[in-house]
């Protein structure tokens, strides 16, 4: 839109010589003298019902934005006289009559306010967002600064850690060295020894070999006879040769350098965000253990009964029960339940007959099952032992991984040290990134541990418990541990119940969470669906005559 943007002495609008300006036309938004009013503008069409005030009610300025010389951009020869609202430009007298008759015609001054209007809209926006980009300037450089702090803290610890292992292989080198020389030192003397009674032996032995050649040189019968017979019998006598076993000198096997033995880089997710999605009631008074096996369909078990329910709207509809033992289940890819009971195998219940059989997941080995977690490929992976339930363990745990066939892949059972790595395995779970994630209980009293290893076996992290939430009254006393869509491991406290603690897939800690906050009473089992939502088994009061509820939620 052309228009003046100069400021410039006042004249009058319609005769444009004298500056006298007495009158003002609110709808033509024109300044007159008392001359143009009384012999123009009332020539005007509709001027009659125009308003027309005195200038001293408008407050006049000595100076005034010019409108009065706006050439039209249509018609050269014109001047723009009026706005139209409906095409949003100046127009002349000619643009009227001929394109915009009946069109929201108003004065200049109001157009003019209408586009002033939006550019200060416009400038407020743009005001805004350069308050907006500086806030987020600042933000940059405070993350510039606080990431900078944080590099310079990282590379410390980095320093720090090559400190400590050069250190421990130090001391470790020390201790081959100091180990194989005693090696050595036992060795030497018993080589030794051996040395000297075979040097004594041989010395014995010569002194017989002169002898008897003496008494043949001498050619004396008697000699011969007398002297010869006892050397004869001292020549039959067995010489008892030593033979010492030695022990030999080790030899050295070089270890492997990997980023378990250093450490490495990853980052800690902050997430962790818990949404209620849809709650549903059962008829247990516990929710134990729970299996989604497809969107609308879940195992569910209390301390005898499990139960097969549809949901349906708010409610679940059981259409499969039985009585069973059971510590652990989870569902295949074609929906079928495992479920660890007593024994080397676990069972299965079909997803079109609800038979029960044996399954072609088996431990083997005289192992008995503790544990059970199924990947979506298909992959079983399931806790196994020896012996008894008792601290410390006096058998063995293993972590025994199959694949859809049952044979096995991988079993987990000692560190690189050689060292057992579990004490009694209570819960299984993978991540994205193949990381398995054990629940170990380390004591009768429920201290436990999570432990993470790499798909080679490696001890990546352990999770101990948060100091926050854990003290000597409330230690940590892990029992489930499950895995989200997002690769968020959630772990679950024996007696603090309430308490969620969120890790990242690597174990690292990221938060914890308090369900009470949510109204999710006693939370006791979970499990993942395949779209991603997590249902949890609650638990009621003992002696309440409530029965256990379901949620459905949503982990971020």
């Amino acid at each position: 839109m052309a228009h003046g943007g100069g400021q410039v002495p006042v004249s009058c609008s319609l005769c444009e010589e004298n500056t006298k300006i007495e009158w003002k036309c609110l709808n033509c938004d024109m300044l007159m003298c008392d001359k143009c009013k009384q012999k123009i503008h009332v020539k005007f069409k509709f001027a009659k019902d125009h308003k027309v005030v005195s200038i001293q009610e408008v407050g006049l300025h000595a100076e005034e934005v010019d409108f009065s010389s706006i050439s039209c951009q249509n018609h050269l020869k014109q001047n723009c006289f009026m706005f139209c609202k409906s095409c949003d430009c100046l127009v002349c007298p000619l643009c009227i009559s001929e394109t915009h008759n009946g069109h929201g015609l108003v004065a200049i001054r109001e157009g003019y306010e209408i586009h002033t209007n939006k550019l200060k809209t416009g400038q407020k926006n743009i005001k805004t967002k350069i308050g907006e980009l500086k806030k987020r300037k600042a933000e940059v450089k405070d993350i510039e600064s606080s990431e900078h702090s944080r590099l310079e803290e990282i590379i410390k610890k980095i320093e720090t850690q090559k400190n400590v292992l050069k250190n421990e292989v130090d001391q470790h080198i020390q201790k081959l060295k100091s180990e194989i020389m005693k090696r050595w030192e036992a060795l030497h003397l018993t080589t030794k020894k051996e040395d000297n009674e075979v040097t004594l032996l041989i010395g014995s032995l010569e002194s017989q070999n002169s002898e008897v050649d003496e008494i043949i040189q001498s050619n004396d019968g008697k000699r011969v006879f007398v002297d010869g017979v006892g050397l004869v019998k001292q020549m039959e006598e067995t010489v008892t040769q030593p033979c010492t076993k030695f022990d030999s000198i080790p030899t050295f096997l070089p270890g492997e350098i990997t980023a378990y033995n250093i450490g490495s880089l990853g980052n800690v997710s902050t997430k962790g965000e818990i949404k209620i999605i849809k709650q549903f009631c059962s008829e247990l008074t516990s929710i134990r253990h729970i299996a989604a096996c497809t969107e609308d369909t879940l195992w569910i078990k209390d301390k005898n009964i499990l139960q097969k329910v549809k949901i349906e709207g708010s409610r679940l509809n059981e259409i499969y029960h039985k009585e069973v033992d059971l510590y652990g289940m989870a569902c295949t890819p074609s929906k079928d339940l495992l479920f660890v009971s007593l024994g080397s195998a676990l069972k299965q219940i079909s997803c079109q007959t609800s038979k029960v059989t044996d399954s072609i997941y088996e431990a083997k080995q005289g192992l008995k099952l503790s544990a059970v977690h199924i990947n979506p490929d298909g992959k079983v992976s399931v806790g196994a032992y020896s012996g008894n339930l008792v601290y410390p363990a006096n058998g063995r745990w293993v972590v025994i991984v199959m694949d859809k066939s049952g044979k096995h892949e991988n079993t987990y059972e000692y560190d690189r040290r050689g060292n057992t790595i579990f004490t009694h395995i209570l819960n299984i779970t993978r991540t994205k990134k193949s990381y398995i994630c054990v629940v170990d209980r380390l004591s009768k009293n429920k201290r436990g541990r999570v432990v993470i290893l790499s798909e080679d076996g490696d001890v990546l992290n352990t999770f101990n418990g948060n100091s926050e939430v854990n003290t000597d009254k409330n230690p940590f006393q892990p029992d489930l541990a499950f895995t989200t869509h997002s690769d968020i491991i959630v772990v679950t406290d024996f007696s603090l119940s309430h308490i969620l603690y969120l890790l990242n897939n690597s174990g690292h800690f990221i938060r914890w969470v308090d369900t009470r906050k949510l109204e999710i009473s006693t939370p006791f089992s979970f499990s993942v669906a395949d779209s991603g939502h997590i249902y949890i088994g609650c638990a009621v009061a003992s002696g309440s005559s409530d029965k256990a509820k379901i949620y459905e939620v949503n982990i971020s």
